[in-house]
């Protein structure tokens, strides 16, 4: 906490490929079958989290009454699938705050679609800096000068209009790298799953290896194809 960080969390477990799922379904006419998943997603979440002073229900209620208009509608559009998969960071940028709190630690759970604002290509919108920048140096800046640990979630944004949009899948690191550069920040830390760069995906292949030494050209076309 010397350090003054910022903290941008991806949702967790699967819970995007899960939320996504449910949307389909729920567009395909199987409403029973999301509102199941629904229902197992909130109580996977009520169990890492707890209520947090009943945030985790009362998204879980927006979100179930978005499903059920899918369901009506019966179609799944690009701003339809925005919507859905930004709850996966907005549930889990709350539970992480909570449990930096009950750890003794000052946090503050700030709604990344207040900061990070984009053009309206939904699924794969493109931040518009001076806005993005401006919102984060006057409302992130000061509670980090403060002392409090910030955490929000990666991945998810907003238009101009205030519609709910998404960087993409993996858009988490970007958000972390838009927050670093918007605060010149020392450095921006990627923590995931895996110790470093690997030769391949060590849940298919057991034998994978740690890369050593990497070129930038080679760690930015890895990248590039989603690695």
């Amino acid at each position: 906490k010397d350090l003054r960080p910022v903290v941008v969390v991806s949702a967790m477990g699967k819970t995007t490929d899960k939320l996504l799922e449910m949307a389909r379904q729920a567009a395909a006419g199987a409403r029973q079958q999301a509102l199941e998943l629904l229902l197992e997603l909130e109580q996977f979440h009520l169990r890492e989290g707890g209520s947090v002073n009943g945030r985790i229900e009362q998204l879980f209620g927006e979100l179930g009454e978005l499903i059920r208009g899918l369901a009506i509608l019966g179609e799944l559009t690009p701003r339809s699938i925005d919507a859905v998969s930004s709850y996966g960071e907005r549930l889990s940028s709350l539970i992480v705050a909570e449990a930096f709190r009950q750890a003794g630690l000052d946090a503050e759970c700030v709604d990344a679609r207040q900061l990070i604002i984009t053009d309206e290509r939904h699924t794969e919108a493109v931040p518009l800096f001076d806005e993005t920048y401006r919102r984060i140096q006057s409302q992130v800046a000061p509670l980090v000068q403060a002392g409090k640990i910030v955490v929000m979630g990666g991945f998810i944004a907003s238009s101009r209009r205030g519609v709910t949009t998404t960087l993409g899948r993996g858009g988490s690191d970007f958000t972390a790298a838009i927050v670093g550069a918007a605060l010149g920040a020392e450095e921006v830390q990627i923590w995931t799953d895996v110790d470093g760069l690997m030769t391949t995906d060590p849940s298919l292949v057991p034998r994978a290896r740690r890369i050593k030494i990497i070129s930038f050209e080679e760690a930015a076309e890895l990248a590039y194809f989603g690695a």
